[in-house]
C-alpha cells in the first residue's frame, strides 16, 4: 500500500481493510513456488503480485494447463501460468477483475499516466486545431469550451480532444456560438472570388453542385485533378493554401495522406442531386485488337450514349490493344452504364476508370 502515496485517505482505508479481512487462497507458480493470495483473486492479481512489469503486460493465463479469462477466480491449489505481451497495457476493465489493493493501485496508476499523456498530445492538437479556424487558444477560449462541452476541468477537454470524441465538428459549432471570426474567416477565404476570373477546365462555378460540413454550407471549390471526382462519387474537401477547397475523391490515391497529415484541413462535402452539370471522367479499356476497333468504340460512346470524347488514344502491340479516353459525362451513374456497355462488347476484356 505504501508503494503508491498518491492514493487518497479514503482509498488507503478501503484498500487496507480490503486485504486485512480477505481470506486467503494458496497458490502455485508453474515452478512449483507459493503464492498467497486473498480469496476471489484473479490471475490479474496473480501476475501484479509476481511483478509490476508481469501484471502491466499480462495477456492471457493458464490455471491447471488450461487456458481460462482474466475474470476466472482463482482456488486453491490451482497452478498458474501468465502469458504476457509487450504490446499489452493495463486496460480500465481490468478494475473489476481485481481485489488485491497492490493490483489497483498499480492499473489505477497505469490509466492515470496514459490519460496524462493522451491529454498532452490532445492539448498540442486543439491549439492547432483552433489557430486554424481562427480563434486565440487562450485561457478564457479554454474555459469557455470546458463550459459549453460540460467538462469538469481543461484536462479533460484535452484528453476527449486527443482521444477524438471532440472532433473538428463539435469545435465548428463551438466557434460558431462563441466566435465570428471563424465565419468572417470562411466568408473571406471561400466566398471572395474575383468575378471576372474565368475558370479553368478543372473548375466548378456552379454552386449548386457540392454542399461542405454538417450544414450544406454552399462554398467555392475545385475538382481535384488527381482522381477526377464526378457527381455520385464519394468525397471529401480540402482546404488548400491558395487555391481554396480542392474535392478529392475518397478513393483518391491523395486521400489518405491528406486525411491523416492534415485531418485538420479536411471538410466533409456531398453531391446534392439534379445538377445539372457535366464532369471529364478518364477510363482505360483493353482487349483483342480487331479491324474497325476504334470505329467501334466510337460509335459506342458517340452514337449510342450520347457522350462527348475529349481525348481517344489507343495502342495495339502483337494483337492486344490499350486505349485511354476522356469522356464528358453527367454522373457516376451515367459513367457506369458507358463502361458497361464498352465492357459487352467484342474484343474488350477490361474497362476501368482511371483515378
Amino acid at each position: 500500500l505504501l508503494e503508491n502515496p498518491n492514493q487518497n485517505a479514503v482509498e488507503f482505508i478501503d484498500n487496507f481493510k480490503l486485504n486485512l479481512f480477505s481470506e486467503e487462497i494458496f497458490l502455485f507458480t508453474p515452478k512449483g513456488d507459493l503464492r498467497v493470495l486473498p480469496k476471489g483473486s484473479s490471475p490479474i492479481d496473480f501476475a501484479f503480485d509476481i511483478h509490476t512489469e508481469v501484471g502491466s503486460s499480462i495477456l492471457g493465463a493458464k490455471v491447471n494447463g488450461k487456458l481460462v479469462p482474466l475474470s476466472f477466480k482463482l482456488r486453491s491449489g490451482d497452478q498458474v501460468e501468465i502469458l504476457t505481451s509487450q504490446k499489452q497495457k493495463p486496460k480500465e476493465d481490468w478494475l473489476n477483475y481485481v481485489v488485491t489493493s497492490r493490483a489497483k493501485s498499480k492499473i489505477k496508476q497505469s490509466l492515470k499516466d496514459d490519460r496524462n499523456k493522451i491529454a498532452d498530445g490532445g492539448r498540442a492538437v486543439l491549439e492547432r486545431k483552433l489557430n486554424f479556424i481562427k480563434v486565440k487558444a487562450n485561457d478564457s477560449t479554454i474555459q469557455k469550451m470546458v463550459n459549453y462541452f460540460k467538462l469538469k476541468n481543461p484536462g479533460e477537454l484535452y484528453y476527449k480532444v486527443g482521444t477524438g470524441i471532440i472532433d473538428n465538428k463539435h469545435l465548428k459549432e463551438f466557434a460558431k456560438e462563441n466566435s465570428t471570426t471563424f465565419y468572417n474567416y470562411l466568408k473571406t477565404r471561400f466566398r471572395g472570388q474575383p468575378k471576372e476570373k474565368k475558370p479553368k477546365v478543372d473548375e466548378v462555378t456552379s454552386k449548386s453542385t457540392l454542399v461542405f460540413g454538417d450544414n450544406d454550407q454552399v462554398l467555392d471549390y475545385k475538382l481535384a485533378q488527381c482522381c477526377n471526382p464526378i457527381a455520385g462519387d464519394k468525397v471529401f474537401g480540402f482546404i488548400t493554401s491558395n487555391e481554396g477547397i480542392k474535392v478529392h475523391r475518397n478513393d483518391c490515391p491523395n486521400a489518405v495522406s491528406l486525411q491523416s497529415r492534415f485531418a485538420n484541413r479536411t471538410i466533409k462535402a456531398r453531391w446534392k442531386l439534379n445538377t445539372e452539370n457535366d464532369f471529364t471522367a478518364n477510363i482505360s479499356i483493353k482487349g483483342i485488337d480487331t479491324v474497325g476497333l476504334v470505329n467501334k468504340v466510337t460509335q459506342i460512346i458517340s452514337n449510342n450514349m450520347n457522350v462527348n470524347i475529349k481525348a481517344l488514344n489507343i495502342a495495339a502491340n502483337d494483337g492486344i490493344f490499350e486505349g485511354k479516353m476522356a469522356l464528358v459525362v453527367e454522373d457516376k451513374i451515367h459513367l457506369n452504364s458507358i463502361m458497361e456497355k464498352l465492357r459487352n462488347a467484342e474484343g474488350i476484356e477490361r474497362v476501368t476508370r482511371e483515378k
